[in-house]
């Protein structure tokens, strides 16, 4: 949580964000490990392990995403209650793409888009940049 909130700051992607795009940041970073087996996603695909087989493709990450979703609309937690279905369906993606976007099979590929975005930002800090890689 405090590297996610550390490099939205270095780069002035949090100045960039609304508030309820930085809270989605912020508790994809708290819940993107979410009951980790301790194990990757290829390992559980290596193992045919039961989770392996709930999701084709990121095992652990869309894991984690749907655990932290089903925590936020549990009536205990409350976390998303009383908001608009706009405003529900919004932040419920945006933590949904943060979660999955910490694969590490993709990694490469968030590099290529975060240096891309951090030299359009060198070149031009006024620039207008897409802030949801």
């Amino acid at each position: 949580t405090q590297t996610s909130f550390a490099i939205a700051n270095k780069t002035g992607t949090l100045a960039r964000l609304t508030a309820w795009e930085r809270t989605a940041l912020l508790v994809a970073a708290l819940c993107h490990d979410l009951e980790h087996p301790g194990v990757s996603s290829v390992f559980l695909g290596k193992a045919s392990a039961d989770l392996s087989g709930a999701y084709k493709t990121t095992h652990l990450e869309k894991h984690h995403a749907h655990r932290a979703l089903e925590l936020m609309v549990d009536t205990n937690v409350g976390l998303l209650a009383g908001l608009s279905a706009t405003r529900y369906w919004a932040f419920r993606n945006d933590v949904y793409r943060c979660i999955l976007a910490t694969d590490i099979q993709r990694h490469s590929e968030y590099i290529a888009s975060a240096s891309a975005l951090v030299d359009a930002l060198a070149e031009d800090p006024a620039a207008e940049v897409d802030t949801k890689l």
